[in-house]
């Protein structure tokens, strides 16, 4: 089974090999600034957009910074939260009881169970009092069947061997990277790691970020 995150005008989905296969770990790398959260929306936003249901745990913004950042990017979620298509969850709220959640606190919330999709923005050691990279991908994996689950991470925050563990756990790794080409920013998404494409993907993704529309991947042959 695959899930769709096409949206009209963005050739996102299809330069991704038409969408993503359930039962899958897909880490997001990439450092400060590169566009994490964005690709996170923009996956999000095409997938609820395919009825797909999502959960969203985010350790950066509370609720109504999150929905005013999707907004400001072109990715409005707020009757989808409204309507639990889209389940948000803060790291404080993980914080409950003056103390750290374990990971299968989150877990076992019902609202995170019942969704195809959960996303962890970004996953990090502050957000759990139990975080240990290869048990933590290793239980991410056992719930990630019949679900997409979805991290983030920053290379800089981990150590070498444990960014060698989670590439190795993971099943799906992207990569985000900006550079410099004459004078100008250049955004890539690289599928570094991408198992199981539906269709003929482009291994290196060029993008722009407009406000108001996001994530924009122009339309063009994949080459």
């Amino acid at each position: 089974m695959y899930l769709k995150f096409s949206l009209d005008g963005d050739e996102l989905d299809r330069r991704m090999g038409g969408g993503l296969y359930v039962g899958q770990v897909i880490t997001i790398e990439g450092g400060s600034g590169a566009g994490k959260t964005l690709l996170c929306l923009r996956l999000a936003y095409g997938m609820i957009k395919h009825n797909a249901t999502i959960a969203y745990v985010s350790s950066q913004f509370p609720v109504r910074e999150f929905m005013n950042e999707a907004e400001s990017l072109g990715y409005p979620m707020m009757n989808e939260i409204l309507s639990d298509q889209v389940s948000f969850v803060t790291s404080v709220f993980l914080m409950r009881k003056n103390r750290k959640a374990e990971l299968d606190e989150l877990l076992n919330i019902e609202q995170i169970k019942e969704k195809q999709v959960l996303i962890i923005d970004s996953l990090n050691p502050d957000m759990f009092s139990d975080y240990e990279v290869a048990e933590y991908f290793s239980r991410l994996r056992k719930f990630s069947e019949n679900r997409i689950v979805i991290v983030t991470i920053n290379p800089a925050d981990v150590n070498p061997q444990s960014l060698s563990t989670i590439h190795e756990l993971s099943t799906t790794i992207i990569g985000l990277n900006t550079k410099e080409v004459a004078s100008e920013r250049k955004h890539l998404i690289d599928l570094v790691k991408f198992p199981m494409a539906l269709k003929s993907f482009q291994q290196a993704i060029p993008f722009r970020i407009e406000p108001g529309r996001g994530l924009i991947v122009e339309i063009s042959s994949v080459s």
